[in-house]
């Protein structure tokens, strides 16, 4: 997996390269988690190029939504594809997410 990170507007921008597994939870965590406590508490995580996500993927997710939500924050997600958008759905984390069809309009919402 491939993290990149950017900054727009005050948003912070994870893109995700790969697969969100069991494989590549930690390095995602050692990113991801490190920039809560950095201040960056509007962040959108940016799915066009994600392939995979199993439940360890999923639930590194909750957790930084938790962690950002403790500072009075959120995570957005966008430009899930069909496979990844199932998972969300199946899983019900469509309606705990804000998921939205690119990371421009993600950063909007904010």
């Amino acid at each position: 997996m491939k993290i990149i990170v950017n900054k727009k507007n005050g948003v912070t921008i994870l893109h995700l390269k790969g697969n969100l597994d069991a494989d590549t939870v930690a390095q995602f965590k050692r990113q991801a988690y490190p920039l809560v406590e950095e201040g960056c508490h509007q962040m959108v995580i940016d799915c066009h190029t994600l392939d995979f996500i199993d439940s360890m993927g999923l639930g590194a997710m909750i957790s930084l939504l938790r962690r950002v939500r403790t500072h009075a924050g959120d995570v957005k997600i966008c430009a899930l594809n069909k496979d990844v958008h199932s998972v969300f759905e199946i899983t019900r984390l469509h309606r705990l997410f804000d998921i939205q069809p690119d990371w421009q309009t993600a950063c909007e919402r904010f």
